[in-house]
């Protein structure tokens, strides 16, 4: 279990931080011969957070495949002695070295997931501090997601990927130093185990550094107390509780008071919305009512690569305006500030790991993929961390229903199956709460060894996407013979369906970019028909727009209403 702490910084009587968004200095490293440990050359400097792709505009530099460096220098204030300092990055693509005053301070892998670095030891006091980050991008067969770096013909290093969305490059998260108390509040985990009208029970349970006493207070969002508890492992009791539901994102506060022989050494305030997800006989429930997923598959051009929060407020807004409920993200985690958004607006989230592209060497047809020594020895593990650290970032949101582990795995045979059940296996350890699994995947029915599933209650079916400009019957017929299949052999298991093309169109100012009102016409029609027949099938709970299907605003407004 992960040992990193990912409470989000906060400044209070006990915390200070310190926002390191701006402008940092910059400069690539294609020759990877730069020694910038103490100090970046000052010919360029660039915004962060910022994705490279975002940033740039030639192909060479959006495209950079290799080593680059930051700089920003920082005063630290001598009020800071005697806390413990951290630096964290909520998005790195995908490798770091970090260097506070010319010393190696820590190192980042993955291209998603947020790390905290310890830099208590390397920060001088009452000085202007040097952070240095070395970024390097290179995929390889056992990152997440995977892929290769190639050269071209002109010797240009290009990355490879063995999936179908873009990887942010360099430092595109928000970057926070901050100080926490020696004792202190290092972990907290909240669930929903008693849900109705007139009462909710909340339990919480918190993990604290020194041997301490926790009290918790849960307010309402005009500041009212409506429950008290004391320990570290307690329950609160909710009177006419206002629950979180679709549309209506309320976020009680828990506040939790860490304190030693009657002196409070530490304070904590964690948003919570009171609510309860579960997949029981193949229906999905929210707050024990059945509920069907109505949501868009979002790309990159849906939310950028550094996410921009006015732009996906406004995006959630229209999802709910048009009457959907959920976003999913195709492989992608999204930040948490997509995620407190996605909270406080009542959008339901499938939380992505990047575990995309994993294809092991040499794979020969009819092999299984997941059994070979490669994927087993060295992938597992970090496929495994990486689980663990998304989990115990994002466990809190009330917006996360469901934990996705795999996007469009290549093969799913009976050799595979020690893979599938590891990583549901370290998924639950992970989750406190228990949410349900999911899997994304493109095998029919036939081609799945059942073994594999048995951990996965939520199976969203991509399968027909690359399928999608053929003949709206013919796909009709081809979707619901397998669909039926599904329901007869696996009628447990929660479907959604994936829909629209593999290729996201360019939007021209209308609904949809396409060549004539012919074609706009037959992709609103098939849209519609395959909503209809859907929403008829039991075991069909939901299902994801994306590429041309995901731009009919006025289609999907009437078929969702």
């Amino acid at each position: 279990m992960s040992t990193m702490e990912l409470l989000q910084p906060v400044a209070n009587a006990f915390r200070d931080r310190i926002d390191l968004r701006g402008n940092w200095f910059f400069a690539f490293d294609k020759s990877k011969d730069k020694t910038y440990e103490t100090g970046v050359a000052r010919q360029m400097s660039v915004p962060v957070p910022a994705a490279l792709q975002d940033l740039f505009v030639s192909p060479e530099e959006r495209n950079y495949c290799g080593t680059m460096w930051y700089e920003r220098n920082i005063y630290i204030s001598k009020r800071w002695l005697g806390s413990d300092v951290f630096l964290r990055f909520d998005g790195i693509g995908n490798r770091a070295v970090v260097y506070v005053n010319g010393m190696e301070a820590g190192r980042h892998e993955g291209a998603f997931v947020s790390t905290v670095i310890n830099v208590t030891r390397q920060l001088r006091y009452g000085e202007e501090n040097r952070i240095i980050v070395k970024v390097n991008n290179e995929l390889s067969a056992y990152t997440l997601p995977a892929g290769q770096v190639v050269t071209s013909p002109k010797g240009r290093r290009i990355n490879q990927p063995n999936f179908d969305y873009e990887v942010p490059t360099g430092i595109y998260g928000n970057v926070t130093l901050y100080t926490v108390p020696t004792t202190r509040l290092t972990d907290v985990m909240v669930q929903t185990v008693e849900l109705s009208a007139e009462k909710a029970v909340v339990q919480y349970m918190a993990h604290v550094q020194g041997n301490c006493l926790v009290t918790a207070t849960l307010r309402d969002r005009d500041g009212r107390i409506v429950a008290t508890g004391v320990g570290g492992n307690s329950k609160l009791t909710v009177e006419n509780p206002h629950i979180w539901t679709v549309g209506d994102g309320y976020l009680y506060t828990l506040e939790l008071e860490v304190s030693r022989l009657g002196k409070q050494h530490d304070i904590y305030h964690q948003r919570i919305g009171i609510r309860t997800v579960a997949v029981e006989s193949g229906n999905f429930l929210l707050n024990g009512t059945v509920v069907r997923l109505k949501g868009l598959a979002l790309t990159s051009s849906d939310i950028s690569l550094s996410a921009n929060p006015i732009q996906v407020k406004q995006q959630f807004q229209q999802l709910v305006a048009m009457g959907g409920n959920c976003i999913f993200s195709s492989g992608r985690p999204v930040s948490p500030d997509v995620l407190q958004l996605a909270d406080e607006n009542g959008i339901l989230v499938v939380a992505e790991m990047p575990a995309a592209g994993l294809v092991a060497k040499d794979l020969q047809p009819g092999e299984a993929n997941f059994s070979k020594s490669d994927i087993k020895s060295r992938l597992l593990d970090t496929h495994k961390d990486t689980i663990d650290s998304l989990i115990t970032r994002d466990k809190n949101h009330p917006s996360v229903i469901s934990w996705s582990l795999l996007y469009t795995p290549l093969t799913m045979m009976k050799e595979d199956e020690t893979y599938y059940s590891d990583i549901s296996e370290r998924a639950l350890q992970c989750d406190w709460e228990k949410r349900p699994l999911a899997l994304t995947i493109t095998q029919s029915l036939g081609d799945i060894w059942s073994g594999n599933m048995k951990a996965y209650s939520l199976l969203i079916l991509k399968n027909w996407t690359k399928q999608w400009n053929a003949d709206v019957e013919l796909l009709q017929s081809t979707m619901y013979k397998e669909l039926v299949d599904w329901e007869a052999k696996q009628p447990d298991k929660a479907l959604a369906v994936v829909m629209g093309d593999e290729f996201t169109a360019v939007s021209s100012g209308m609904e949809l970019s396409v060549s004539s009102y012919a074609a706009y016409r037959e992709v609103s029609e098939k849209v519609q028909e395959l909503i209809t027949m859907l929403s008829s099938m039991p075991n069909v709970q939901g299902h994801f727009l994306q590429g041309d299907a995901a731009k009919l605003t006025e289609t999907i407004k009437r078929s969702w209403n």
